[in-house]
Parts: structure tokens; C-alpha cells; sequence
């Protein structure tokens, strides 16, 4: 059993546990063992000399400034901040474009052994040779200090993990991860070990950023030095590409190449040291068409922004703008309310899926701007995106508007078809439902329209009631009264606030996130969806060593959603669209771009090695 269950959110923000438990050994310790995992050691990055570097200052055009450089603060956590912090520091693994981990400050792949007592040691070399932009190296030892500044203060339970993260001085949202260790040892500048008293599926997320001692001596300091990315000293000093240059609120923020930069270990990267580019800026302006303005003018090579802020429309045919779209884990859905007398029904969510047509709402959204690309993102599965490699698209079946599908499907439930071309039923009456999401978003807008028009041509009357975000989320589905009714199967709370919610999620690195939307009374289950073999599986997926069995494993725990394969109980999740971002760039001025993600902690700059000016 977990003793922390599944856990809900992941980023790759760093959270904690208990400094003194961190110790310098000669050797290892192994209580039992099981070698579970070992992969060969990464191929090392090309030696050849990059190609000659021309120079030249980037330039990021954004609509979004950060509030401050401390992504773990929970007072932030913009994606724009884990993009800029991106090419500063690096971690243990990092993510690529494809949401793919990869040993970043690591030599190789870390063994896992699982001991006699169901902790789990994971065994760690460090990248020989690796620097800080000051000349330090970045040793083990780093890996300690980050350590014991995530954990201060942290009281312990009984097993010497910090539980609930209480009193730890360092600022974080999430601890994930980092509440089960009970164990960091450094062997050598290069080795190191992790013991967390249970396996923990999401454990490359943890230290996705590894600290200088000089970001502060206690927490408190290192809290206070992220914000601007400064000590007493100066600027914070780097692992990654880029060091911190200056930020002037309001207008822009500056980086500069590290000349002392190790290398990337990405896939994706060619350019195997420092960056051709002398630096990047960030430009912020807020109005897109100010930016569209900057960008026509020259002044900006490169942006990342929404698909529907006219920027393809503008930007698209211009002989030198290069327009791609860009996977991201946000992906948009309808949820269901299994409370609601009709959506109860099996044979009406059945009906509603065979009488949506994921490829009209998909193509209308994104074909005008990305043509036949933007036909392959449409979703059939709530754990794995489109672009990820365990994908599987368990709605495949219903593909496509079938309407006499969905008419079977009613009709076998005791529905019957009125003179005015809508169903109802002898005892719960007209099959009529509300569909709600945040006020205003014209993306979702036009969802709602076509959605409206799909099932009204089934027979099905779907009526819009928006609220403003806020108001939508304190009273919608995940009102007090909402959430009530989802945990104890209606006997409490109010069962009628929502019919249908729309929205979008963020999928993680770590898959495993999702269970907590479905898990049997958890407050992040708002559909009344309570299933013990559920629970007991996602359990069973979340123990799981090998990634490979967990991969498939959190394709199985899908199914119960995404299909009634299992239970019959399931179906309640209509998943949408992959959003997609728009990203272009000058290729007047640029004759390579590094690869992009709209990913948080990935960005327009995780790869800025590979961006070169004409010559």
C-alpha cells in the first residue's frame, strides 16, 4: 500500500525532506536486492567543432512577464518562468520535445535496487568534467546542498521523511517525490544515492534542478536570491547555456552565453557545446499585435504564443516567417457529471461520443492556421499525449459523427425521438444538458458551437451556461457542494451544478497525476466516479519499477474512463485536443532554430544551443 496514495500534480519544481539525512559515505550501503533497472550509459555528445559562430542576440518576443524568478513559489508558477529558468540551471534528467526524460547532468541511466524492506535505492554517476559558469565544479556534493536547502527546517515523521512538509522554510507548492526520502549519501564528487522509503513512479522529476551554494546559505536566502536571480555577489551563477544578465520589469529580461557551458545532452540538439548566439532577450510586450508589430519589424526573431492570436493569419504567408505548431501537454475535454440522471445512463454517454466529431471541432480550431497537422491532434486518452510514445486512442472506435450509432444507443436505453427532432425519456424526461467552461475564451466558444450543433443533430439539446474563471471554478464543478455530491455518490451535497464541464488540463511528465481526477473520493474527482478496481490498479501502476509495465499499466487505468471496457462504469471523459502553440521565427535572420515545446520547463529556449544567425 502507498503510504502517501497517488499523487496528484508533478511539475519539475523542485520540493523536499530532511537535511540530516544527508551524509558523505566511502561507500554504498544495500540492504537487499534487487536490481530492477539498468540501462546502458548514454552515448556521449559529438566532440567535432561546431560550425563557425556568427554571434548575435536572440530575441524572444512574449506577452506574459514573470512575476519573479522563484518557479516553486507557489505565488508564481508560470510556465514563462520555468522557461526562462531553463537554460540557467540543469538538472539530473530534463525533458525533450517529445516529453521524453533524458540523463541531463548524468553520465547514465541510475541503477534502482529494491530492498528487503520495500524502500527503494536509486544509484546516481554524474557527467565527468561538468562546470559552473564561475569555474566551480558541479559535483555531488551540489546535489547535497540542493538537498538540504529543499528540506530545511522540514519536520520529520517517524521513518525520517518529512510527511507533510511541514515547517520547511523553502517555498514550494508540491513535495512530490521528495516527502519519501529518507536517505542521501555521497560517495564521490561523481556518485551518489537516494533512498525513498517507497517507489515512487515519478522520481525523474526530483532534482530536475541542481543548486550552487551560493544561491545562499539557508533557505530563507535562496527563497529571496530567486526571485531577481541575484546574491550580494551579483547574479546567480549557471550549469546551463545562458547566464542570468539583467531584468529591467516591464520591458526586458537579458541572458548571455556560458563560456564555460558543458554541453547538452538532449537528442535533439547538433551543436555539442556553448551556444552559437552571444545571448538572448526577452522581450515582453502584452498586446499580440504589438508583438506581430516588433516581429514584421525585425526587432524579434522568435515567438511562442497561442494559435488564435492572429499571428499565423498575419505572419503565415510571409516569405520569411516560418510558422510550425508545437505540442504542449495542456489538452482540452468535456467531463461528465455520472450524478446527472441521464449521463448515468451508459447508453447516453455512449450516444454522446458516437455523435462527436472530434475531427470537425479539431479542424475548425486549428486547420486554418496549421492545415493537415492539426488533424492529428484529436485525443483519445487522458494519460498520454498525442506526440508521446505509449500513446493509444481508446476512443478510436467512435471516431467521427455517427449518428445512428448514437441513436441505437438511446434507444436501447428507453429514449424516444420527439416530432422536433430531440430525445427524452418516459421517466427522467427531455435529454436535455448544460455544457459550462470559463467565460470569454474564444477557443472554447467555438467548441461549445460545434458541440452544440454535433449533438443536436443526434437528438441531444445541449445548452451553454459560462461563468467567469473564477466563478466557474468556486461554483461550478468544483464548487464545495459539487465535490460533496462526487465523494459520497449524491447523498450529500448538490448533484445539479454541472451536467457537462470543459476545460483544459495539463498532463505531466509523470502520467500518474491523472489518477488523482479519478480516484474514489478524492477532491480532485468531481464526475462521481467511484470504482475499487480502479483505485486498486492505480495503486498497482503507481508500484510499478519498469517503466515500460507502468506505461502500459496507465494505459489500462484509461480505459476505465475513456470506455466502459471496464466496469461499465466508465466513459465519463470526453478528451479533445492536444492544444497546440503557435511558434514562428524569421528565417531572414535565423538559419537554425533550436527544437521547441510549449512544455513547462521545456520552452522556446531549452534548446537555444542550436540557434544560429545568418551569416
Amino acid at each position: 500500500m502507498l503510504k502517501h496514495g497517488v499523487r496528484l500534480i508533478v511539475g519539475l519544481s523542485l520540493v523536499a525532506a530532511a537535511c540530516s539525512n544527508v551524509e558523505e559515505v566511502a561507500e554504498p550501503e544495500v540492504t537487499t536486492s534487487e536490481v530492477v533497472a539498468t540501462v546502458p550509459p548514454t552515448t556521449p555528445p559529438p566532440t567535432s567543432p561546431p560550425v563557425p559562430n556568427p554571434g548575435g542576440t536572440l530575441v524572444w518576443v512574449h506577452d506574459e512577464e514573470p512575476v519573479s524568478l522563484h518557479f516553486d513559489d507557489p505565488a508564481n508558477q508560470q510556465a514563462v518562468t520555468s522557461w526562462i529558468r531553463r537554460p540557467l540551471l540543469e538538472g539530473l534528467y530534463a525533458v525533450d520535445a517529445d516529453s521524453e526524460f533524458y540523463p541531463s547532468l548524468l553520465a547514465e541511466e541510475a541503477d534502482i535496487v529494491v530492498n528487503d524492506d520495500g524502500s527503494v535505492t536509486f544509484d546516481f554517476v554524474l557527467r565527468a568534467g561538468l562546470r559552473w559558469s564561475n569555474g566551480d565544479s558541479l559535483t555531488a556534493n551540489d546535489v547535497a546542498y540542493t538537498w538540504s536547502i529543499l528540506s530545511e527546517g522540514c519536520r520529520l515523521d517517524e521513518d525520517g521523511t518529512i510527511g507533510d512538509g511541514a515547517g520547511c522554510v523553502y517555498r514550494s507548492e508540491q513535495r512530490l517525490g521528495y516527502e519519501l526520502v529518507s536517505d542521501l549519501r555521497v560517495i564521490s564528487d561523481t556518485k551518489f544515492s537516494l533512498t525513498l522509503v517507497e517507489f515512487f513512479a515519478g522520481w525523474k522529476t526530483m532534482f530536475a534542478e541542481v543548486y550552487h551554494p551560493s544561491f545562499g546559505e539557508t533557505a530563507a536566502e535562496v527563497n529571496l536570491n530567486l526571485v531577481q536571480w541575484g546574491n550580494e555577489e551579483g547574479v546567480l551563477v549557471s550549469s546551463g547555456p545562458m547566464l542570468f544578465d539583467g531584468w529591467e520589469p516591464g520591458e526586458q529580461l537579458r541572458m548571455i552565453r556560458n563560456e564555460r557551458y558543458h554541453g547538452s545532452r538532449d537528442p535533439d540538439v547538433e551543436n555539442p557545446g556553448p551556444t552559437f548566439v552571444d545571448g538572448v532577450t526577452v522581450l515582453f510586450v502584452e498586446d499580440s499585435e504589438a508583438e506581430i508589430e516588433v516581429l514584421q519589424a525585425g526587432d524579434a526573431q522568435v515567438v511562442l504564443a497561442s494559435p488564435l492570436d492572429g499571428f499565423a493569419e498575419t505572419l503565415g504567408d510571409a516569405p520569411d516567417f516560418v510558422v510550425k505548431p508545437v505540442s504542449g501537454t495542456a489538452f482540452e475535454h468535456w467531463g461528465l457529471n455520472l450524478l446527472n440522471p441521464h449521463l448515468a445512463k451508459p447508453e447516453v454517454r455512449e450516444a454522446l461520443v458516437y455523435a462527436l466529431d472530434k475531427q470537425e471541432i479539431v479542424g475548425s480550431l486549428y486547420g486554418p492556421l496549421f492545415g493537415s497537422a492539426a488533424g492529428e491532434r484529436d485525443l483519445g486518452n487522458t494519460y498520454w499525449m498525442a506526440h508521446e510514445g505509449p500513446y493509444v486512442d481508446h476512443q478510436e472506435i467512435y471516431s467521427g459523427a455517427k449518428l445512428a450509432e448514437a441513436a441505437a444507443a438511446l434507444e436501447s436505453a428507453g429514449y424516444v425521438r420527439s416530432g422536433s427532432g430531440l430525445y427524452a425519456h418516459p421517466q427522467d424526461g427531455a435529454l436535455s444538458l448544460r455544457v459550462g467552461t470559463t467565460a470569454g475564451d474564444a477557443s472554447r466558444e467555438l467548441q461549445q458551437k460545434l458541440f452544440v450543433q454535433q449533438m443536436r443533430a443526434a437528438g441531444i439539446e445541449v445548452i451553454v451556461e459560462n461563468l467567469p474563471a473564477e466563478e466557474y471554478f468556486s461554483q461550478g464543478p468544483f464548487s464545495t457542494q459539487a465535490l460533496l455530491a462526487s465523494t459520497t455518490g449524491g447523498e450529500e451535497g448538490n448533484t445539479q451544478i454541472w451536467d457537462i464541464a470543459q476545460f483544459a488540463w495539463l498532463g505531466g511528465l509523470w502520467p500518474g497525476q491523472q489518477s488523482g481526477a479519478y480516484l474514489s473520493g478524492s477532491n480532485g474527482n468531481p464526475y462521481g466516479f467511484a470504482s475499487e478496481n480502479f483505485d486498486v490498479k492505480a495503486a498497482a501502476c503507481e508500484a510499478t519499477v519498469d517503466e515500460g509495465e507502468r506505461a502500459g499499466c496507465y494505459n489500462e487505468l484509461d480505459q476505465f474512463v475513456t470506455t466502459l471496457s471496464e466496469d461499465g462504469e466508465g466513459l465519463f471523459m470526453l478528451p479533445l485536443t492536444q492544444s497546440p502553440r503557435f511558434f514562428g521565427y524569421l528565417s531572414s535572420q535565423l538559419v537554425q532554430v533550436g527544437q521547441v515545446s510549449a512544455d513547462p520547463g521545456v520552452g522556446p529556449l531549452a534548446n537555444v544551443v542550436d540557434f544560429r544567425f545568418q551569416s
